[in-house]
Order: C-alpha cells, then structure tokens, then sequence
C-alpha cells in the first residue's frame, strides 16, 4: 500500500518528506505499581508522502491525531513505530546529535503565537537564538540575520529589542514564521498557524506563507481544521479520521470529487455564501460520536459513524489505495 503510493513520486525525485505506516501510541498508566494498562492510539498507521516545494493540507476534526502526526515527523515526538524519511534520510533511527543537526533542515510554526514564544526574550534574541546554536555568524553577522527576517515577514527591525508582549497576535506569529525561516529550512510544518488569529490577520499571514514558499523553495506540511483555508494554500489533501489517512488527492480533485463517506461530510459542512445554492446542497449529518483512541473500532475507523457500512467494514481495514489516477482513499466503497 505505501509502497504503491510512494512509487510514482519516488521516480521522477520530487519526494522530500516519505512517511510510511507511521505510529504514535502514549502510554496509560494504572494501579498501584503504575504501570501501562493501555495506549492512546494518537497516530495509527500513516502514510503520505509531500513533494518538493508543494504544500500538503492535513485535515480533520479535532483529536484525530493531525498535529501529532507533525511532530512525529519531525521527530519532536519519537515514533512508536513507522518510517520518516527527509530527501532520503531516515529520521527515525537517528541519535540525539544528528536529530540535532537534521532540525536545521526542518522546522515548525506553532499553533499559538502567545505561548510558543519566550516572554524573557526580546523578539531579537528569540529570532538570533537558533542562529546561535547553529554558529550562523558572529554577533554582528547575526544581528543583521536578524533584521533581514523581520523585513521579511513584515516588520521592522528597530522592533527587535522589543518583548512578545508588546506585539499583536498576527505580529506574534510572523516573529515566529522568521524563528522558523532563520536556519533556511527545505521542510516547515505549519500547524494550523492562524486558528488563534482575528479574521481579518489569517489572509495576510496565509498569504505571506505563500510568497515565503516561491521565495525561498519552501516545502509545506499545513495542519489545519478549517477546510477553506486548506483549499486555498494547499496543493495536495489529505484527510485524517482517528489516527489514519481517509483520504489523499489534489486539492480542486478532492474538493470536486470527495471519495471517503467522511470526506463528503466535512465537506457538506462548509458554508455557501449564494442562499439559493445553500438550500438545495444535501447536508450529511453525521450520527454517534468518534470512537475512543483507546479502543478504535475493529476495520474501517470510520465504520460505526458511516452511512454506507457493511459487514467487510467492520471485520477489514480498508487499505489507502489508489481509486483514480493521484486520488487515494481507504474505504470499501468509495464515492
């Protein structure tokens, strides 16, 4: 299955990030003797791969493991289980010093502006700090590092002896957009970077991702919930429903053309500004609540919530296979 799904981009060398049954299980400990009684199947066997230089939207309701699955691939969580590949490296089997040295080639824009930043730093050394670690210069190379990212992401340089506190929630976020951008990373995980902002800031800074994407041959992970800002940053989607991939597909594919019963559903909830359009859409109301992490139920993740489940769903897994040409989906009966 992950095999099949790597191959093509795997041919042409496009594929900077390969994740292949990729797991991620946390411990619950019980009793007198605390000891682990059972796991949280927070990641339950992914796979993706995302190509140089696209942006790949990660997608799905809260708890469904879409953020975990970043921070496993960027080894900030260690895998239970599963492959993780950067340009052919396997990060998984790395030790501490060479996952020290990879982080220079990948990094992470934090959900939330006001607690990913040090409130003891000015946003000066917070930007100059990875610089450091890294030997980028001396302080005066450094310094000037500095500025150049701050004009980069919008804002002025004689701002960088300022502290966090002092800055709006868009302004805090493009502090840490320079952060991640310092050691001139291929590879950023952007974990739903502006859910915690107003409105009217989320379309500047999505559009200031994109225009650091052309300038600098950036590649995206964007992990997201709300599917209209996936739909207009993303290249390719993929669809996580409690721990799996539902769905994989180019993003006007996907939207158009929705195979997973799941997929259908989230789509169906997204708002149409025309009244008359709003009327006549078909609303797929979903039953029950997702099932525990805990104790996901036996085949299709999806199946006691799933209006076209049979038997085969309940007893098999149904693997992420290809339905049409770059549309994969992992259901029995898809469409």
């Amino acid at each position: 299955m992950a095999q099949e799904i790597q191959a093509t981009a795997r041919e042409t060398g496009t594929t900077l990030i390969d994740v292949r049954g990729l797991k991620v299980h946390f411990p619950i400990k019980g009793g007198v003797l605390n000891r682990t009684v059972a796991h949280v199947k927070a990641v339950d066997g992914v796979d993706l791969f995302v190509k140089r230089g696209e942006t790949l939207g990660l997608v799905g309701e809260s708890g469904c493991g879409k953020s975990t699955t970043g921070r496993a691939i960027l080894q900030l969580i260690k895998p239970t289980a599963g492959s993780v590949k950067l340009d052919g490296v396997e990060l998984t089997s790395l030790d501490a010093n060479q996952t020290r040295l990879k982080r220079a080639e990948m990094q992470m824009v934090f959900q939330d502006p006001y607690g990913s930043l040090n409130p003891r730093f000015t946003i000066g050394q917070t930007i100059a700090e990875p610089l450091e670690n890294f030997n980028r210069g001396n302080k005066k190379e450094i310094q000037e590092q500095v500025a150049s990212l701050l004009e980069t992401v919008g804002l002025n340089p004689f701002f960088m002896n300022r502290f966090a506190h002092e800055f709006s929630g868009g302004q805090r976020q493009r502090i840490g957009i320079a952060r991640a951008l310092a050691l001139r990373p291929s590879f950023i995980v952007a974990d739903e970077p502006v859910s915690a902002l107003d409105v009217s800031i989320q379309a500047q800074v999505l559009n200031l991702l994109e225009d650091l994407q052309h300038n600098f041959g950036l590649t995206y992970l964007s992990v997201a919930h709300n599917l209209s800002v996936v739909k207009h940053i993303s290249d390719r989607v993929a669809v996580m429903y409690l721990g799996r991939v539902a769905e994989l597909a180019d993003s006007e594919d996907l939207y158009e053309s929705p195979l997973h019963p799941y997929t259908q559903a989230l789509l169906s909830a997204i708002p149409v500004p025309d009244p008359e359009l709003e009327l006549k859409r078909k609303r797929i109301i979903l039953e029950g609540d997702v099932p525990s992490p805990v104790n996901p139920p036996p085949g299709c993740n999806f199946n006691p919530r799933c209006w076209k489940a049979q038997d085969i769903c309940r007893e098999i897994k149904p693997p992420l296979e290809e339905k049409s040409p770059n549309h994969y989906a992992a259901c029995h009966f898809p469409g």
